[in-house]
């Protein structure tokens, strides 16, 4: 294995960084996009009356998803969001991650091997 200097390090954190960065920015744009659909699908009633009840609140600027998930919105449709919510987290963590997930997590244990066989321990690059 040849030996990389620290500007070869330097680079390719640089690129590591610029991806990640990358990804942080179409994540967001992705994001965006879902809560306004679902705030429309909202609106529309198409997730519920807990939800278009929510939504108008949201939208009258009441409250906020935040305030909603986290119990600050203590009305009987944010409670029955929290506890459908809950009941959705726990029945996914009792499901494998889909395939796709896991296979993005697979790719990146074997990045992250691979920088840790580059850079070993200790080394002041």
């Amino acid at each position: 294995m040849s030996a990389i200097g620290p500007d070869g390090y330097l680079a390719r954190l640089q690129a590591v960084i610029d991806g990640l960065e990358q990804d942080v920015r179409q994540s967001g744009r992705a994001l965006a996009e879902r809560q306004s659909g679902r705030a429309q699908e909202a609106r529309d009633g198409k997730l519920g009356p807990d939800w278009a009840a929510v939504q108008r609140r949201i939208d009258a600027g009441q409250t906020t998803l935040a305030d909603v998930f986290s119990g600050r919105d203590d009305t009987p449709a944010a409670q029955r969001l929290r506890e459908l919510s809950q009941q959705n987290i726990s029945r996914m963590a009792e499901e494998d991650p889909p395939a796709e997930v896991q296979l993005e997590l697979a790719e990146a244990e074997v990045q992250w091997a691979a920088l840790n066989r580059e850079i070993p321990p200790g080394d002041p690059a």
